[in-house]
């Protein structure tokens, strides 16, 4: 009775305030958006006479749609793009002389493939996260899977056709080289490139080695193509390969900020600092006539070596990331952009073309990155390389493009902050204008951010953070929201990635309260056993406790503060969940959900939003009966990152996604809307009408 008699105070709230304010989709908009999903609790009157109004889950169409993309190669006068996140695997054919969309391929599995290369006037894709190599035979149009060269959950990041054809892999996370002989059909191991590395990122071959380029470190090792004898020619490692090429006699890599250029033995090595602006090199090209092109990441600039030195040539498209770069007859150039571009570039008069994929249909649903709500109903989506922003009554979205994966937003005074991977990146988008303003980066080793906070009144915002592949030292930024300035605080957790931030409202947001990886960013081994929460002093800048919530875990995920109980998640063991109190640490519960995800608190209950697409309530501990209960399932896996809520203020309602549709989730813990093996299939339906327009 005390557990029904707490959650009915909240209910009978939120049901005064939305009474005969349902969202409908526009007319215009309701044409071309799957229905609104039912399930059979709809309308239901559960105990004390509490009312179920509206159905449990409202679809609104594409949450986020996208072009993006990831292994690109050329074939005679087409392009074969591999889309990223589409699932199964989607690969375009560009007509490089129409600038057309030719015709698509399905491969049987996969949601992309960074790797991609062409032997025999066949085509060939490397996939994730079921390592698989694939080819595609343009001239009759088949796909075949030649086989699979690592564990489930593991990627092909890299594909090379030596001289005679044979085609060489790079995978992760064992680091290994593949070996494929299209004229036997035969596949061979060569094992790992070096201990420690888990990453082959690049790859080259020529006559007698394949060279493989490593992350984090960054080491070249050749092969021995004949006796599969490896050794490390790396004089120095400059940082993690991000390209490999082998030419005239030499190998040529992009590594960390540095191109290195030596002999096939590893003597003779000349390094080249790539320009301050950039971080890396994503793409290398050596055109007929032996000059080096490369292009910068995050300028996009196309830089010609001369001597030892990096000279700009142009930027097709600036502020993106690089999967390409090829040259083609006549002097030009051709570049395929990560965000979903293709550009030619004449060298000698400098001018270029730019063709969006997403105009030419080669465009599908996006893994959801983010979400936000901003009252009076806008509804604002981060995806690869975009920002949607739904207004769902008047049945309107618009699209903005920004750079990079907004990992956060926060959604402020009619402005929307992002914080961005893998730049580090500050947006600060103006929607409404389709203005996008850099307040800077983070920086600092940092590359991955997590979760974002906001103190009103400090008008402060707080980013927490993750390295690189090869670090363990997270940070916590703190963005002064007026005045565009960022302070990073590093290694706030010592040896642990900052995960996930929460406020304390009790003290006047005095206090913020942070989550720790101690898996970093990952390829290094931890130094500490268990992932740590530590209490910060917002004014004093300082840390004022660090406790261990419950040993055996490596990785705390989300973490929200709800009347003096600290509620949290774990990644590693997946769906760990603790609630303590922060004036003892004393853990009063512990429990176990499906997966992990992110946690949220409204009208005084706890929920957690966990891949799976279930949603489930963890408080106030004093309402719950055992373990978590499940408030509403089914929802599917649309998200890239782990899965978020975004509230309305004064109703039991929260934006989110089912499969990839924008949706909005009736979460009225009163109301629990069926289990996800009941309503599974109805968003199965929706996926498979998504990927059909």
């Amino acid at each position: 009775m005390e557990r029904r008699r707490l959650l009915n105070a909240g209910a009978g709230f939120s049901l005064a305030a939305v009474a005969g304010q349902t969202i409908t989709p526009g007319a215009a908009h309701a044409a071309t958006t799957p229905a609104a999903t039912t399930t059979p609790t709809d309308s239901a009157t559960t105990t004390a006479g509490h009312r179920c109004d509206g159905t449990p889950v409202s679809t609104f169409g594409v949450a986020s749609l996208t072009a993006a993309i990831v292994g690109t190669t050329v074939l005679g006068n087409h392009a074969y793009v591999v889309a990223r996140g589409q699932n199964p695997t989607l690969v375009g054919e560009i007509d490089l002389t129409t600038r057309k969309l030719a015709r698509t391929f399905r491969l049987d599995r996969g949601d992309g493939g960074w790797a991609a290369t062409v032997s025999g006037g066949q085509v060939y894709i490397g996939t994730y996260p079921f390592p698989d190599i694939h080819r595609i035979d343009p001239a009759t149009g088949t796909v075949t899977r030649i086989g699979t060269i690592g564990p489930a959950g593991g990627f092909v990041w890299c594909l090379t056709t030596a001289p005679d054809g044979t085609v060489y892999a790079g995978t992760s996370p064992r680091g290994e080289v593949w070996e494929y002989k299209p004229q036997t059909g035969t596949l061979r191991n060569l094992g790992n490139a070096m201990a420690g590395e888990q990453y082959v990122r690049a790859i080259t071959a020529d006559d007698r080695y394949v060279y493989a380029g490593t992350l984090p470190r960054g080491y070249i090792v050749a092969y021995d193509r004949t006796t599969g004898v490896k050794r490390s020619i790396t004089p120095t490692p400059h940082g993690g390969a991000s390209a490999l090429l082998a030419h005239g006699g030499r190998v040529l890599g992009s590594f960390g900020k540095s191109i290195v250029d030596l002999a096939p033995d590893g003597s003779d090595a000349h390094v080249i600092p790539i320009p301050a602006p950039e971080r890396i090199a994503d793409a290398m090209a050596v055109t007929p006539d032996g000059t080096l092109y490369c292009v910068g990441r995050p300028t996009g600039t196309v830089y010609r070596r001369d001597g030892d030195k990096l000279v700009a040539v142009a930027a097709p498209a600036t502020g993106d990331e690089h999967r390409a770069l090829v040259p083609l007859p006549g002097g030009k150039m051709l570049g395929a952009v990560g965000s979903g571009r293709l550009w030619w570039l004449d060298l000698p008069t400098r001018k270029s073309e730019l063709v969006e994929l997403i105009d030419i249909g080669l465009s599908g649903p996006d893994p959801v990155q983010s979400i936000a709500y901003e009252n009076g109903g806008t509804v604002h989506v981060g995806g690869h390389y975009s920002l949607t922003t739904h207004r769902p009554s008047h049945g309107t979205s618009k699209r903005i493009r920004i750079p990079g994966e907004p990992k956060t937003l926060r959604a402020i005074g009619g402005k929307v902050y992002a914080a961005m991977y893998p730049s580090t990146e500050f947006l600060e988008i103006d929607p409404r204008r389709g203005k996008v303003r850099s307040m800077g980066f983070i920086e600092n080793d940092q590359q991955r951010p997590t979760d974002m906070a906001y103190v009103p009144e400090q008008d402060l915002l707080l980013v927490a953070s993750a390295p690189p592949a090869g670090g363990l030292k997270g940070a916590l930024t703190l963005v002064e929201r007026s005045r565009g300035r960022l302070t990073v605080h590093k290694d706030v957790i010592t040896d642990q990635s900052v995960m996930s931030v929460a406020l304390d409202d009790r003290v006047g947001h005095r206090t913020a309260y942070l989550a720790g990886d101690t898996w970093g960013g990952g390829s290094i081994p931890p130094t500490r056993p268990n992932a740590t929460v530590v209490a910060y002093d917002l004014r004093r800048r300082t840390v004022l406790w660090e406790v261990t919530p419950v040993a055996g875990n490596a990785s705390l995920q989300h973490i929200e503060v709800h009347n003096g109980i600290l509620y949290g998640v774990y990644k590693r063991q997946s769906g760990n969940w603790f609630a303590m109190d922060i004036e003892s640490r004393t853990v009063l519960r512990t429990g176990k959900l499906p997966s992990y995800g992110e946690i949220s608190v409204h009208f005084g209950q706890v929920y957690a939003s966990v891949f799976g697409g279930s949603v489930y309530r963890l408080g106030p501990l004093e309402t719950l009966e055992g373990e978590a209960e499940l408030v509403l399932g089914g929802l599917g896996d649309g998200w890239y990152n782990p899965p978020q809520l975004a509230w309305e203020r004064a109703t039991w309602h929260a934006w989110g996604v089912a499969t990839r549709a924008l949706a909005r989730l009736r979460l009225d813990p009163l109301c629990p809307s069926g289990t996800p093996s009941e309503i599974t299939a109805q968003y199965e339906a929706i996926l498979k009408g998504l990927l059909a327009n």
